[in-house]
């Protein structure tokens, strides 16, 4: 398993993704529909949620899964609570909680992204590790709403209410959890090869996570053109956070001895941040939160740091003997 940097960094979900952030740089008229967006964007929840159900039933939720499930949410205590403290006092009480939450939860596209890209190596992992995505999305971001709530007197118990209601009603999880059960069932019922094999193929997956790739490039080339004016300070944490968050969950890999294909994944969750459920959560619970400050930091900094730079050398370190015998 001794893959070349420069291979796995040249790969194409990576530089169509560049080429989406040069396009917008550019200034280009490139778009992409909305409607194909959410086709996409769905297909690949869809594909992810049903192939870790199908994993799930021959690796069940026991052993690894347990301890990476707990991991998980000590993770989604600990950088929501370090974040608020360390913030709170420059940049106050609602956006040090909403930085908190965003860096606490995940980026399900960064997991997919990752996926994919394990797939092409031919690297196995547990199905847990979809659980393991769905767990983590929504607590970092309860907690954050809290700590606002007690320190700043922001939201109310109506307003936590309707958090927890978006989140359990939230389209990303019904998805991921609903094509989850579907998985497991349909091999639990000796239905291994069904229809929906053809439809969630190799091919046609990379095919599209990389046309996805492409629009969150445009995405992130119209945040990075507004970042003049940005506090250095919360581009440093943007930075800072994702490689501290990474190492921790290398620490805890090889503390407990994961297999290379879940410790790699375990890297990536910890290492990513939402751009997607937390601000949508976030805007409802705490609305006095600086969107423009937490959405920067995880769709204009984190994101592309995984995805160009994270991606490739996580692997790099599973890879080249620091899990592997």
């Amino acid at each position: 398993m001794d893959h070349d940097i420069l291979a796995t960094l040249f790969n194409p979900g990576i530089l169509f993704f560049l080429l989406g952030v040069i396009a917008k740089l550019l200034r280009s008229n490139l778009e992409i529909p909305d409607p194909v967006l959410k086709f996409v964007s769905l297909y690949l929840m869809l594909s992810i949620g049903f192939k870790g159900g199908v994993s799930l039933y021959h690796a069940p939720l026991f052993g690894d899964g347990i301890l990476i499930i707990g991991f998980i949410l000590a993770m989604s205590a600990l950088v929501p609570l370090a974040s608020f403290f360390l913030l709170r006092r420059r940049f106050g009480d609602a956006d040090a909680a909403a930085i908190g939450a965003t860096f606490g939860s995940n980026s399900t596209l960064t997991y997919i992204t990752a996926v994919g890209f394990l797939t092409s190596l031919g690297v196995a992992f547990g199905g847990y590790m979809t659980v393991a995505l769905v767990v983590m999305e929504t607590p970092a971001i309860i907690l954050s709403i809290l700590l606002a709530r007690a320190y700043g007197g922001g939201g109310g118990p109506a307003r936590l209410r309707g958090v927890l209601r978006t989140a359990a009603t939230d389209g990303t999880v019904i998805v991921l959890i609903g094509s989850l059960i579907i998985g497991y069932l349909l091999v639990a019922l000796g239905e291994e090869a069904n229809p929906l094999a053809a439809f969630i193929s190799g091919d046609m997956f990379t095919g599209m996570l990389i046309f996805f790739l492409m629009y969150m490039g445009l995405q992130v080339g119209g945040q990075l053109r507004g970042m003049r004016g940005f506090p250095p300070a919360l581009i440093l944490f943007a930075i800072a956070a994702p490689l501290v968050n990474a190492a921790l969950a290398l620490g805890f890999a090889r503390l407990v001895g994961l297999q290379p294909g879940d410790a790699y994944l375990l890297i990536i969750l910890c290492a990513s941040a939402s751009y997607i459920v937390a601000p949508v959560l976030l805007r409802e619970g705490l609305p006095e939160a600086n969107p423009a400050r937490y959405l920067t930091m995880s769709m204009a900094i984190a994101f592309p740091l995984n995805i160009v730079i994270g991606i490739p050398a996580y692997w790099w370190l599973v890879a080249n003997g620091l899990l592997l015998p």
